[in-house]
């Protein structure tokens, strides 16, 4: 029974870090696509698509330290 109980942490586990992983991905490549429409709309090439890129990546860090962080509780 232990046993079962460990692989079924192991599993949901598993599924959590692989979601933040896909999340993460998800950000930055919304971020990229965003900042290359951005380049070629006001001819900033590759301005604002490393600006983008970048503030995605501190969305997308941010995200996954906010899941790591245990909500306080108010008593």
């Amino acid at each position: 029974m232990g046993e079962e109980k460990r692989s079924h942490r192991q599993l949901k586990n598993y599924a959590r870090y692989s979601g933040m992983a896909f999340q993460m991905g998800i950000i930055i490549a919304a971020g990229a696509y965003g900042g290359v429409k951005l380049d070629e709309k006001w001819n900033t090439k590759p301005w604002m698509t490393l600006v983008c890129v970048l503030l995605a990546i501190a969305v997308a860090l941010y995200s996954v330290i906010k899941d790591f962080i245990p909500p306080k509780s108010n008593k």
